[in-house]
């Protein structure tokens, strides 16, 4: 009786677990899956051409560290920070897969997947 039990604990656990919503880490275009990494070429070629394209661009400050060298010390005890401008291309591009799936939302930094996002359901 306690190792039917069991089994039935087991059995809902597993069911539990695997309903759980799945982050959007990719999604299918066609027999392809598209990830973060994919260039705009590949997504265009394997998904075509978007419903709507947003276009614009950043200008990012990063932090970076300087280690000076001097000929006469080894080792330096401290680094200098220096700012780094960076530019960056954003574009957002949006799939409408229809009325039975979701809206993906693909976001591209400088020609490179970095995020995809869901939305609600299509028209």
């Amino acid at each position: 009786m306690k190792l039917m039990h069991l089994g039935c604990v087991i059995v809902g656990m597993v069911l539990l677990f695997s309903f759980q919503p799945i982050p959007a880490y990719g999604f299918r275009c066609g027999t392809r899956v598209i990830s973060v990494g994919d260039s705009k070429f590949r997504v265009l070629s394997e998904c075509g051409k978007p419903a709507y394209v947003e276009m614009w661009e950043e200008e990012r400050i990063l932090r970076d560290f300087y280690y000076p060298h001097y000929p006469d010390e080894e080792n330096q005890p401290y680094r200098e920070p220096f700012l780094v401008k960076q530019h960056v291309t954003i574009e957002r591009w949006t799939y409408n897969l229809g009325v039975l799936k979701f809206i993906r939302y693909l976001t591209f930094e400088n020609g490179t997947l970095v995020k995809i996002a869901t939305g609600r359901h299509g028209y």
